[in-house]
């Protein structure tokens, strides 16, 4: 069969395509690209129960120690959600933020100059202890789509400029686990969802209901229509969402996408992990610098 990677006449997308056969995503692309969003398993992403449990545990204590609380995950009945940096309070989550198989998706989707906009930590307990206050909306979301948070039009669905990166941190394997529901296949429509569609009881549209082991990576278009189920299972389900878009997407609020704020990292941290520099963009310049002066690079790069 013939390696067109091999043939090294697209370097931004043959460094994507070989990392793709590396860890073994071909279904994931294939997924992501025509229904709109994938699960990628532990076992591709290459890590243990022992960093699941480490991520997870950091995740609660950064909220611990915002709020002065202690926090049992498997009784507690709390939802709540938080964008506050927290890179710089335990190195696992850049270690997540980074993870290398997840990076080959996002480029795929959004090319090399992919930036990490924001990170937010949702915490959702049952939906019969929902407080009365916004974390409820996490409890039953209608149909939606993310393109709306940047204010992104949505196109034809061809060509992606948003996805939601979701690191599961508890096992979702049934309803009880209020899970997320797509719709495949939606981000091709080339619209948002309809105001009398948005009831997933009554939608006309084909439902997908989120299964996957703690751990997993989630990755959906922002095109995709998706929803969350009420959670009726004890403890809770713990989670960390990343918004990924394309180099030249900013937000309404610019200064609220920027995940963690370079003030608050220092060069030490910075130095120590190129790639997180890269993908806050902080890099930005010193990738198409280098990927330019190579000799044979193609003058139109989509990938770049």
């Amino acid at each position: 069969m013939m390696n067109i990677a091999q043939r090294q006449t697209m370097p931004s997308l043959d460094s994507i395509m070989s990392d793709i056969e590396r860890y073994g995503l071909a279904q994931n692309a294939v997924e992501l690209m025509t229904y709109g969003f994938t699960v990628i398993s532990p076992a591709n992403l290459g890590i243990t129960d022992a960093w699941i449990e480490r991520l997870r545990d950091a995740a609660l204590a950064a909220y611990e120690r915002r709020n002065d609380v202690s926090i049992d995950y498997r009784t507690s009945t709390l939802t709540a959600a938080f964008y506050d940096p927290f890179f710089d309070e335990d190195e696992v989550f850049i270690e997540a933020a980074i993870s290398p198989p997840k990076l080959a998706l996002v480029r795929l989707m959004l090319g090399q100059g992919a930036v990490l906009r924001n990170n937010l930590i949702i915490l959702k307990g049952p939906t019969a202890d929902a407080p009365d206050d916004e974390s409820a909306i996490f409890h039953s979301l209608p149909l939606h789509v993310d393109q709306d948070v940047e204010g992104i039009p949505m196109g034809a669905g061809q060509i992606c400029h948003r996805l939601n990166c979701t690191r599961i941190l508890t096992d979702q394997d049934d309803e009880a686990d209020g899970p997320t529901l797509f719709v495949p296949a939606s981000q091709h429509f080339g619209h948002r969802v309809l105001p009398h569609d948005t009831d997933v009881a009554n939608t006309p549209y084909p439902l997908v209901r989120l299964e996957g082991k703690a751990g997993s990576v989630v990755i959906w278009q922002g095109g995709t229509f998706h929803s969350a189920m009420p959670r009726t299972r004890p403890g809770l389900r713990i989670s960390i969402n990343e918004n990924w878009t394309r180099p030249w997407v900013q937000g309404r609020n610019a200064d609220s996408y920027i995940p963690n704020s370079p003030r608050r990292l220092s060069s030490e941290l910075l130095d120590r992990h190129p790639e997180l520099k890269r993908v806050l963009g902080l890099s930005r310049g010193e990738y198409r610098d280098v990927t330019r002066r190579k000799e044979g690079a193609p003058l139109f790069d989509p990938y770049e």
